[in-house]
């Protein structure tokens, strides 16, 4: 048979005895026991006032087993009532059991009669079966004993925590096994993880269970639930459609033994439905407190902006009154303009980390909530943007140091108070604007004249340093470029001259995310201790990629070591600076390699002829010495008619790159004419210059492919002995020399 039988059996009995003793002969002894399944008696009660008779010499009082008495043993095995007759020391005695059955068919426990068999004058079976339904009245008249008590004694209470606290610790003491505890639900129905309570506030680990079962339903609408194993009860107490709390029994793992039965699930939906009037009362209370405290503070705050504009003053009061509403949360500030505030201030930067949320509330203009995974549990972290009438100027967020959930309700709470810093700092804040605006706009039209002017490399370098260093007042700046087809940056300029010309890689921190993200990043270290970097250590730093073609090209950085030294303004103001300086070194570079064309020979890679007569021209002007030398590739129409015209060109290139190696960079090579070759060098007397000829003669000889020789003539000019030495004239007295060189046989040089 299937009993309601719930919590405390001995209890329940008690209850029971009660009824059955108002239908028992007061003349008739008997004794009315209770067991456990293992047979142990718990309770026994005898039925005659001053009862004398006892069953022989079978003990039936707390404690005593009669796990071997055949009775009891037929119930056990049968799971059905019992009756039978026992002879002891001519004490001859009746007895009939039924047992306490639950749905799963186990034996929660065994209630017996015994009573003298002269006695006996009815059906022991049939009485016992008409027993049964008092053990149903003693369980419901134990059960509304117990759930009229909780009531009684709730009604006490004012504000809810200490009301569901009152209601915990009674329903864990009638239930009597695992733990009892509530969480709080929000309007939908889903928990407020930060709101739950526990009989036993104390016990460390049934706070320790429960946050492990919490996770569990975080993000769904709670209903009533039991689990398959009968070890975890869930049950939301709601009054008039409002979701007000979630009752949980939950046994741990260290109690293998213990299930909660379906009298359990019965009392504790009975116990929520008595309350939730009370409870509702109570929250509503709370609410209304609560309420009243938000507008108290929103009205102090908004007094004080109006009466000063002291932003340190309004952050601090906001900052304090979210720790005071929200203990769970950790606040925290991100702020994109200076202030003389004194609280902590974290710089808000913008590529993807822990500060992506602050991030995306700022650029969206809205409050974000989001939720993060961390090493023991999910994070959540509120940003709410500090927003004015004419932007935005910081984030205000909120991260939590434990499981939470909150309600619309407060995240619109959060939004005022953001909104309210906000307009404290729009108030301080618009005139320094106004006087940055005009200053901005004249350092870009400064900075775009001044560029405008000039296609020299080196002058919109020095100058573009030079205005970095000026209008942030930083300690160190810098222009990279990246070299072609290399994962390396080339410092173009640097406000340190000893960095010029240094390579640093592009995949090092930051410079990496500028080239995967393509976009502008500032970065503030948290710490007072400086950042590790290639160039030099900083702890506040701006860099804008330099595009061109869509492609970053380079980098235009300054940093500092002074933490949070740059504004959200200087970073807008830094991209304006970067695209005028990205265009205007593409221009320049354009404009070099266009010159570079129009004095380069396109098969060879040397100079033209013109430019050779132009760089001589100069030497003669300002030099004092000078040497020429011509060559010509030797049978160099042989080569042509017997490999072709493109072995030809190759053997001209071969023969071009050969001189370029063997001469200095100020020394001039060019392309003569067809075949014929010319090197200048610049201040240098006759023997170096023989010296150099023959060296690239001799790599000709050996090296070219197939193989040719060269023909040299060599000229020199000295401005003491000959003052009115021309161009051509010197030009004439080489290829003089040349002749003479192919006369004598050639692969030889001559001297004029």
């Amino acid at each position: 048979m299937q009993t309601r039988m719930l919590g405390k059996l001995e209890i329940v009995f008690s209850y029971t005895t009660h009824f059955f003793l108002s239908s028992w002969r007061e003349s008739r002894p008997g004794i009315l026991f209770l067991t456990d399944p293992a047979g142990y008696v718990q309770q026994s009660t005898p039925l005659q006032v001053g009862q004398t008779w006892t069953p022989g010499s079978v003990h039936v009082h707390r404690g005593a087993c009669l796990a071997d008495h055949a009775i009891f043993k037929q119930v056990v095995e049968s799971g059905t009532i019992a009756a039978g007759q026992s002879v002891d020391d001519a004490n001859e005695s009746s007895w009939a059991a039924f047992p306490l059955e639950q749905k799963d068919g186990s034996i929660q426990g065994v209630i017996g009669l015994i009573l003298p068999t002269k006695e006996l004058d009815f059906d022991l079976a049939s009485y016992m079966r008409g027993f049964m339904p008092l053990i149903l009245m003693g369980h419901d008249a134990y059960i509304q004993h117990a759930i009229s008590q909780i009531v009684m004694h709730i009604n006490q209470f004012e504000h809810y925590p200490d009301l569901v606290h009152s209601v915990l610790v009674q329903v864990a003491d009638v239930i009597n096994k695992g733990y009892c505890s509530a969480v709080k639900l929000d309007d939908k129905g889903y928990l407020l993880p930060q709101e739950r309570l526990m009989a036993d506030a104390a016990d460390e680990k049934s706070a320790q269970h429960l946050g492990q079962i919490i996770p569990r339903f975080v993000n769904e609408r709670i209903k009533p639930m039991k689990t398959e194993d009968n070890r975890f009860v869930i049950f939301p107490i709601y009054c008039e459609g409002k979701p007000l709390l979630a009752l949980f029994l939950h046994i741990p793992a260290d109690q293998p033994d213990l299930v909660y039965d379906e009298q359990d699930v019965a009392f504790i939906q009975q116990v929520g439905e008595k309350i939730s009037y009370t409870l509702l009362r109570a929250i509503n209370s709370d609410e209304m407190r609560r309420d009243v405290q938000k507008k108290e503070m929103l009205y102090q705050l908004t007094k004080k902006i109006q009466a000063s504009i002291d932003v340190n003053e309004v952050l601090t009061e906001i900052m304090q009154s979210l720790q005071r509403l929200y203990p769970y949360f950790h606040p925290d500030l991100y702020l994109t303009v200076e202030t003389n505030t004194t609280l902590p201030v974290k710089q808000l930067t913008f590529h993807n980390g822990e500060d992506e949320t602050s991030s995306r509330a700022y650029l969206e203009g809205r409050l974000v909530v989001n939720y993060q995974t961390g090493e023991e549990q999910s994070v959540m972290v509120i940003a709410a943007p500090l927003l004015g009438k004419q932007g935005i100027y910081g984030v205000l967020q909120l991260t939590s140091t434990e499981l939470v959930n909150i309600s619309d309700y407060e995240t619109d709470y959060i939004s005022i108070l953001a909104e309210t810093a906000g307009t404290a700092f729009e108030n301080a804040q618009l005139y320094q604007q106004s006087r940055n605006l005009i200053r901005e706009l004249r350092l870009i039209n400064e900075m775009a004249q001044q560029l405008n002017r000039s296609l020299n490399l080196d002058e919109i370098l020095q100058f573009v340093t030079k205005m970095l260093l000026e209008t942030f007042e930083a300690q160190y700046c810098a222009i990279l470029r990246k070299v072609l087809d290399e994962d390396t940056l080339l410092v173009l300029s640097s406000s340190d001259p000893d960095h010029v010309g240094t390579l640093i890689s592009a995949s090092v921190q930051p410079l990496q995310d500028i080239f995967k993200n393509k976009q502008a990043i500032i970065l503030a270290n948290p710490n007072t201790e400086t950042m590790p970097f290639s160039l030099i250590p900083f702890a506040s730093l701006m860099a804008v990629p330099l595009l061109q073609e869509s492609e970053v090209s380079g980098v235009l950085l300054v940093s500092d070591t002074r933490n949070h030294f740059f504004s959200f303004d200087d970073f807008k103001l830094l991209e304006i600076f970067g695209q005028h300086t990205s265009l205007a070194i593409t221009n320049a570079m354009l404009h070099s390699e266009v010159e570079r064309m129009v004095i380069t020979d396109n098969l060879t890679g040397l100079t033209t002829r013109r430019y050779l007569n132009d760089c001589v021209q100069l030497s003669l002007e300002n030099d004092g010495i000078g040497s020429l030398v011509l060559m010509d590739i030797d049978y160099f129409k042989k080569i042509n008619d017997t490999y072709g015209h493109q072995v030809g060109d190759e053997v001209l290139i071969q023969v071009s790159n050969l001189i370029k190696r063997s001469i200095r960079d100020t020394d001039i090579a060019a392309r003569w004419g067809g075949e014929e070759l010319a090197v200048y060098l610049p201040r240098v007397d006759l023997p170096t210059a023989l010296n150099v000829a023959d060296r690239i003669r001799q790599c000709v000889q050996n090296e070219t492919n197939p193989r040719v020789t060269i023909s040299c003539g060599l000229a020199k000019w000295d401005k003491e002995a000959l003052q009115n030495m021309s161009v051509e004239s010197l030009f004439h007295h080489a290829d003089i020399a040349l002749y003479e060189a192919k006369r004598r046989g050639r692969n030889q040089i001559c001297i004029s």
